[in-house]
């Protein structure tokens, strides 16, 4: 292997978990050994951030390396409605065009037609499902459609999503393990822990629409400790096919949680951009680019991941991109970078009624203005975003609002 570059690449996405729900990033009843020392072997960020506050949008981010605006994909879709073109090019067409395996065991959700699915944007392997979510043990939706697909077509594939989708994963590296002429990208994209809450072990359980939200923090937890044994057996894999020098391991979330989830020191969460919806957890390890233990507290985004894994592994990209190189001399500028988000969601039912928001992150300032009130917090002192100081600093307060308004 060339000593300053990845041959293969593994990207490990949870979905619906709040910050401190996985150790070292947080405190609390829930376990994962395994995600620690994933963390322990490489490098952890602090201060990462999803581009959208919900999945369409994030994912969409991270898979092109470009802003949500930019793709024109501000908001979640449905059946029926366009998902991400192919005109614009994904970490899978890239890797697919310069000769890797890919596969995605999981969620999608950029599109549900065949034109806009998976395999027409690069991926040679699919199990999973295109909607926000299917049933752990049912594979249907909250409407009661069936929705697991391998490649473009519905399969009947009994078991718990988290265990298809990791013995797809641990089977895949072990053939290219086997084989061993092409590298391969893997995106491992679990549906833990979004609801319906469904642990393991419980087969029977299967969820309708009105038992949907059913569950509690016991049942979450079961969700996560087995995401981290999962997350085990990847990484166990990688090693027992002597690949684990060879692949660089991402780990994050697409956005953050709500009703069960653990936020740490962060306020709100899922369809805000507060902290708790918007900062997530990320880890790197790749033994010949990143030393085992490092702590960054740089500020980073999804969609510097695209970037990062094609300059890691030396695959050129040929579109723009708005994501930075995290392990490049761009990451280490003496300006601190400048971070938009915007979002403008329906209101779902009743009890969740949506507004407009807009936030800027630049250094240790973020600014936020939600449903017409603004704030304007020193992020690194005050994570809680308690403290609201707009008022001591209006010029500020005034330039940053006018940036959320531009047409960054």
């Amino acid at each position: 292997m060339n000593g300053s570059r990845a041959r293969n690449v593994v990207l490990i996405v949870f979905d619906y978990m709040g910050y401190g729900d996985i150790e070292p990033f947080g405190k609390s009843e829930i376990r994962t050994p395994n995600i620690r020392r994933l963390a322990e072997q490489g490098r952890r960020y602090t201060d990462f951030y999803a581009p959208a506050p919900i999945c369409v949008p994030s994912r969409a981010a991270m898979m092109t390396g470009r802003y949500p605006r930019h793709l024109g994909m501000e908001r979640n879709i449905n059946r029926g409605e366009a998902g991400l073109p192919t005109s614009e090019k994904t970490l899978a067409r890239y890797f697919k065009d310069a000769g890797y395996r890919t596969a995605l065991f999981g969620k999608w959700h950029l599109g549900y037609e065949v034109e806009d699915g998976p395999n027409a944007h690069g991926f040679d392997e699919f199990l999973g499902f295109h909607d926000w979510n299917i049933d752990y043990y049912s594979h249907k939706t909250r409407t009661g459609v069936d929705a697991l697909y391998r490649g473009t077509e519905i399969v009947d594939q009994p078991g718990y999503t988290t265990d298809l989708f990791t013995n797809e994963s641990v089977r895949f590296i072990e053939r290219a393990g086997a084989e061993g002429a092409e590298p391969f990208f893997l995106y491992l994209a679990y549906n833990a822990a979004l609801p319906p809450y469904s642990p393991p072990g419980r087969e029977a359980d299967t969820d309708s629409h009105d038992t949907w939200l059913d569950g509690g923090r016991e049942d979450y937890v079961a969700a996560i400790e087995h995401l981290d044994l999962s997350v085990g057996r990847v990484l166990d894999t990688l090693e027992a096919q002597g690949l684990g020098e060879d692949t660089l391991v991402l780990l994050t979330y697409d956005h953050g949680g709500a009703e069960l989830a653990t936020k740490g020191p962060f306020f709100h969460g899922f369809g805000t951009l507060w902290e708790g919806g918007i900062r997530v957890p990320m880890i790197l390890r790749c033994p010949n680019l990143v030393k085992a233990g490092e702590v960054s507290s740089e500020p980073g985004i999804l969609m510097d991941i695209a970037p990062t894994l094609l300059a890691a592994t030396g695959v050129s990209a040929d579109q723009a991109m708005d994501g930075v190189n995290l392990l490049g001399p761009e990451s280490d500028a003496p300006e601190p970078r400048t971070f938009f988000w915007r979002i403008d969601l329906p209101t779902v039912r009743e009890d969740w009624v949506a507004r407009s928001q807009r936030a800027i992150r630049r250094g240790r300032w973020k600014y936020l203005w939600d449903g017409g009130f603004e704030f304007l917090y020193d992020i690194e002192n005050d994570p809680g975003e308690r403290n609201n100081l707009g008022f001591r600093n209006p010029d500020l307060l005034a330039e940053l609002r006018a940036l959320s308004k531009s047409e960054w």
